[in-house]
């Protein structure tokens, strides 16, 4: 049995304020005629919503049903899915934010298999679909959307504001040094304003930012666990010195006060209304500003992730496509929320998803023909020339799979001992990592010899790739 986090999705509102959010969910009378079929759509991409609410327009017409989008921020979205699962009240399509494997979430029943006709799935690019990241058992559960070659740490920044503190839009910062001296001459200008902010109120993004900070640093694996060894290694020095960075930042004066409480949302908004000059955001910043702040896109600017010193290159690695939606498994209609899913795949969907400026759609060179600024266009192209394909376990062995699911949850995790450490409540912050290390391996080791007990047939080695070489995309043997 998955055992999900109760504190952490009762934590930010409690029981009544979710519940009320449920409420204010369920679909709303559009007039329709007597027993039109209702399909409920969650996401937490808040650079798409306009285009999603118009797309959930559009196909309530073609698909002859009342579709209802609804946009969750990212930081609260776990939360409410996970009541609502408790509730049976699952939406129909939801995007995958619950950090769950998927075998766990078939297991748990979480989810029902997309049905999609091979047609529509050839729309993707080749390589879309992957056994044990989208497909179970030759099954689809999950739909991919978004290329893997991204990161959310670009450093983006107020064009205005750089050139008050005579920094060259065209040369932002690079590496650690040269940030902190952008962010002691925006200080130093005394504008009312401070150089950066952070959502350090979200665990979840201060996990995934000191990832790709680590991998800039050096860490040669991703999310803790090493690509050669198979072993986990939050306690290395990349990860350490990347968190210290933050740390002497916020002990400087440098960080935006409040920002240990910023959701993503939060922390964005605030940048856009001119509090901060930098904002570290992936590839979404872009479309998510112009929604809550369009007379400030045209100060948006942006240079790649940085460095922790000269000379060395940042290189970045990212699994396989993942799954972005799911079809509910509670869902009484799976094959009209399937078809619903479908829509996605063609044409028109995929060029709107590149115009919305969010995550970049797995074909990138559709992003050169679409309609998106050049900061977007500029920040794509870090992608393409710094990302690479990683190698999973899952991938090279599918029944990994079964060890996945039965995984239980580690805390604190990555993200909360960030919080904890630049707070001022963690002052061991390399025995913290290595907690967090040693509390992985043990949890996997346990999974692995449940999942060999299942007659799977596993073991640590799978998680090595002694034949993994920097800067290229992992080919499997």
């Amino acid at each position: 049995m998955i055992e999900l986090n109760r504190r952490a999705f009762l934590g930010a509102g409690g029981a009544v304020a979710a519940a009320a959010f449920l409420a204010a969910c369920k679909p709303q009378s559009s007039g329709a005629p007597a027993g039109t079929p209702d399909i409920r759509w969650w996401d937490h991409y808040s650079a798409l919503q306009k285009f999603h609410d118009t797309w959930a327009a559009d196909q309530s017409k073609k698909l002859g049903a009342n579709i209802t989008h609804t946009y969750n921020d990212a930081s609260k979205s776990a939360q409410a899915l996970q009541l609502a699962n408790q509730s049976k009240q699952l939406p129909d399509i939801y995007s995958n934010t619950l950090g769950l494997p998927l075998s766990a979430l078939v297991q748990e029943k979480w989810l029902s298999e997309i049905t999609m006709p091979q047609e529509s799935q050839d729309r993707l690019p080749k390589g879309s679909f992957t056994e044990g990241v989208t497909n179970l058992d030759g099954k689809l559960y999950g739909l991919p959307l978004f290329s893997f070659r991204q990161y959310s740490t670009a450093t983006w920044f107020n064009k205005d504001i750089a050139a008050k503190a005579g920094i060259d839009a065209g040369s932002p910062p690079l590496t650690y040094d040269e940030f902190r001296a952008a962010c002691k001459k925006v200080k130093d200008l005394n504008g009312g304003f401070a150089a950066m902010t952070l959502a350090l109120g979200d665990p979840g993004r201060m996990r995934d930012q000191m990832d790709d900070m680590a991998q800039a640093g050096g860490f040669a694996g991703y999310q803790g666990l090493k690509f050669a060894t198979g072993e986990y290694a939050y306690h290395d020095d990349a990860y350490v010195n990347g968190i210290e960075f933050w740390k002497e930042l916020n002990d400087s004066g440098y960080i935006l006060p409040g920002s240990s409480n910023f959701t993503v949302a939060n922390a964005r908004t605030r940048w856009a209304s001119g509090a901060a000059a930098f904002f570290p955001d992936g590839p979404w910043c872009a479309g998510g500003v112009r929604n809550v702040a369009a007379n400030f896109v045209p100060m948006l600017e942006n240079g790649p992730l940085l460095k922790a010193e000269k000379g060395s290159e940042v290189t970045v690695y990212r699994g396989a496509p993942g799954a972005q939606f799911f079809v509910a498994g509670n869902s009484k209609d799976p094959a009209l929320a399937s078809k619903l899913l479908e829509s996605f795949t063609t044409p028109e969907y995929q060029k709107g998803l590149a115009a919305g400026m969010d995550q970049p759609p797995i074909d990138l060179d559709v992003v050169d023909k679409a309609d998106v600024i050049d900061p977007y266009k500029k920040v794509v192209s870090y992608f393409k020339k710094t990302v690479y394909r990683a190698p999973q376990a899952v991938v090279r062995n599918p029944e990994i799979s079964v060890a996945q699911s039965l995984s239980k949850p580690v805390s604190p995790l990555l993200g909360d001992i960030i919080q904890g450490y630049l707070g001022g409540d963690i002052t061991d912050l390399k025995g913290a990592l290595k907690t967090l290390s040693d509390n992985f391996s043990a949890d996997r080791e346990q999974a692995i010899k449940g999942a060999t007990a299942k007659g799977a047939k596993v073991s640590l080695d799978d998680y090595a790739f002694p034949d993994w070489k920097p800067g290229t995309d992992y080919v499997y043997a």
